[in-house]
């Protein structure tokens, strides 16, 4: 059961002690050099003189420490230091909140999951969007449930799937928020309680979620059904489970109309009618053998194509037209994939490996361009490969390796180098390195955070 609705506050007392503790166990790899917060922008006059052209487009990254439980925002626009933050315990994962405002510092072994504020926001104002800048800041709103792993975000909601523990006997559970409740430090958000663990998946769909199911006597934590639930204040409560089975269940993604889960036979689609929801299932190409499955999909609402990846071997999936392609994404025999997703606005779509390259490939699977142009060419075109680095790969500290975000404002890919404890910006237009910031401890995580669609000027 989540405790108190998955909320927990530090409170001031609290925050003193960590930042005493922090202070006393500093080392040489985690010794940054904070600047003085910049001000915060509350001026808003009705008549909205002030210049919007001062809010910064390129965005943030929140940055954490190697083996450190610090975190740091970073602004774009001149790569300056805005503030550091102490959680709770060392972050084993960092995701971006539904409208890229916050990032989630996910600590899976301590069952907590913060929120850092990257300070870039807009609000609706009726008739305009309204962009703010403030200083970064950790938020009092705080996830508080057993293994929190998959963190799945539309435009205008975050699932957490909290997989549970088997030793402690303590079962899954989901929830779902918006911006809105972090910025509220609100507990009515829904959340959905299992009464099993389970290495789950789900995907928030307005009122609607679609999550995973594991039956109590499977010989696995990966679930093989997947159900419908309706939202009711602070609760989902069970509406359909479909009959179409996905056993060995691991990853999930959404698009415009479908939602995907990957098995090990295939992908399972359901589709989304208003408010019908229909199952299907397509089963692995003779391009698998039977070693391979999906078990990573990614989807883009400005995409009708999923991408899966079976280990190294991506295949671009279309749910409407029930086929599934291998993509020559000119890989090395030696090249995992270690990073991936949908850039430029659904244009490109780009893949970090562990060899240190960054591919850049050309998307042409969009709806709007028509069929007769999709069946024409391939739905990804290879289009660069980025040397990132020239280094000695067996130098990568243990425990790290590349690290990959990418901005929704702009043309750029953000890529960290434990090895030398470098930033490196990439442009993807150019495919090519266009800075390199020198980092004072080694990196761990990032996350991309800011106003993916800056409102007009003109109001």
């Amino acid at each position: 059961m989540l405790q108190a609705q998955l909320k927990a506050k530090f409170s001031l007392v609290a925050l003193l002690v960590a930042t005493s503790m922090l202070a006393a166990c500093g080392d040489s790899t985690t010794n940054i050099v904070e600047k003085e917060p910049i001000a915060v922008d509350d001026d808003h006059d009705d008549d909205h003189d002030h210049d919007h052209d001062e809010i910064s487009s390129a965005g943030r990254l929140v940055i954490s420490a190697k083996d450190s439980n610090l975190v740091s925002v970073y602004e774009l626009e001149d790569g300056s230091l805005l503030d550091t933050f102490a959680v709770a315990d060392t972050p084993s994962a960092l995701a971006a909140s539904a409208g890229k405002r916050y990032a989630l510092v996910v600590q899976r072994t301590t069952d907590r999951v913060e929120f850092v504020d990257g300070g870039l926001f807009q609000e609706d104002h009726v008739d305009h969007l309204h962009p703010y800048q403030q200083a970064p800041a950790l938020s009092s709103f705080v996830l508080s449930d057993s293994r929190p792993t998959h963190i799945t975000s539309t435009d205008s909601q975050t699932a957490v799937f909290f997989d549970g523990d088997a030793a402690s006997s303590t079962p899954a559970a989901v929830a779902v928020i918006t911006d809105a409740d972090i910025t509220t430090d609100s507990n009515g958000y829904p959340v959905l309680n299992y009464s099993i663990h389970m290495h789950g998946a789900a995907q928030a769909r307005g009122e609607y979620l679609i999550s995973t199911l594991r039956d109590a006597d499977s010989a696995t934590t990966l679930p093989d059904k997947v159900a419908l639930y309706h939202g009711h204040d602070d609760h989902f409560d069970e509406e359909l489970i479909f009959d179409e089975l996905c056993p060995g269940l691991h990853g999930s993604a959404q698009n415009a109309n479908f939602i995907s889960f990957g098995c090990t036979d295939g992908v399972l689609l359901i589709a989304q009618d208003g408010d019908t929801f229909t199952a299907s299932k397509l089963e692995n190409t003779e391009d698998f053998s039977d070693a391979m499955r999906i078990g990573t999909l990614i989807g883009d609402m400005h995409a009708d194509h999923f991408v899966g990846f079976a280990g190294a071997s991506m295949f671009a999936i279309h749910a409407e037209d029930g086929e599934m392609e291998l993509v020559d994404w000119q890989s090395s025999e030696e090249a995992g994939v270690i990073g991936y997703g949908f850039a430029d606005k659904g244009e490109k779509f780009v893949l970090l490996d562990n060899q240190g390259y960054l591919t850049i490939l050309h998307y042409h699977g969009h709806e709007h361009e028509g069929a007769a142009t999709a069946a024409e060419e391939a739905a990804f075109e290879f289009a660069a490969k980025v040397q990132l680095t020239s280094a000695d790969l067996s130098t990568m500290p243990t425990g790290s390796r590349f690290e990959l975000a990418i901005s929704a404002s702009d043309d750029k890919a953000y890529v960290l180098n434990p090895i030398d404890s470098s930033l490196l910006t990439v442009d993807l237009k150019d495919a090519e390195v266009v800075t390199t910031k020198q980092l004072n401890f080694v990196p761990h995580k990032l996350v991309w955070l800011g106003i993916a669609e800056p409102a007009a000027h003109d109001h």
